[in-house]
């Protein structure tokens, strides 16, 4: 078993050795599809370390989000990320049937937020270079809508976690965030 100061030695020469792709501003851009927490899914842990998952002093939102959808209805969502002294943010978020199936259809509300494609046909919305600062110090947020499924989908579950960074372009220190939600039609 390695050390304390082992592991951190090993966990920062393997960012180094991927590119540094895996720092606390690893993906300014967005995280590539499939970090939601959600349906087997990593969250952002796989890149950002320092606390447990949903460690206390923070939280992850989704706002606007109905108990029941309408089918074919759209909804505006906020994704809403809270830890004292956030030095940058980023979130990923899908929406999926309960077989897993992409539920309905995702959409950026402006340049903070995008929509990428992921495998399986699943939509990932998440966060850009623009949508990273976190403002005020220990908030960030993000709006982007969402449109329920067609009459017959069922229940859906929408998938989301955020990375409360601390802002020093390292894998450390950060605290990552996670959330779930199940809705069902009307």
């Amino acid at each position: 078993m390695l050390p304390a100061a082992g592991v951190l030695a090993l966990a920062a020469s393997l960012a180094a050795a991927d590119g540094g792709r895996a720092h606390g501003r690893a993906y300014p851009h967005g995280a590539p599809p499939g970090t939601t927490g959600g349906f087997g899914e990593p969250t952002c842990q796989q890149c950002h370390f320092g606390s447990e998952l949903n460690e206390a002093g923070g939280s992850l939102a989704i706002e606007g989000l109905p108990e029941r959808y309408t089918p074919g209805e759209t909804y505006r969502l906020i994704v809403r990320l809270r830890r004292a002294e956030i030095g940058a943010a980023g979130f990923q978020l899908a929406a999926r049937t309960a077989a897993g199936a992409q539920a309905g259809g995702l959409r950026a509300d402006d340049v903070r937020t995008q929509v990428q494609q992921g495998s399986r046909g699943i939509q990932y919305a998440g966060h850009t270079g623009l949508g990273t600062p976190a403002a005020p110090a220990d908030s960030a947020a993000w709006t982007l809508h969402w449109t329920a499924p067609p009459a017959g989908a069922g229940r859906v579950v929408v998938s989301a976690a955020a990375n409360a960074a601390d802002g020093d372009n390292s894998p450390f220190g950060d605290h990552v965030y996670a959330v779930e939600r199940a809705v069902t039609p009307r």
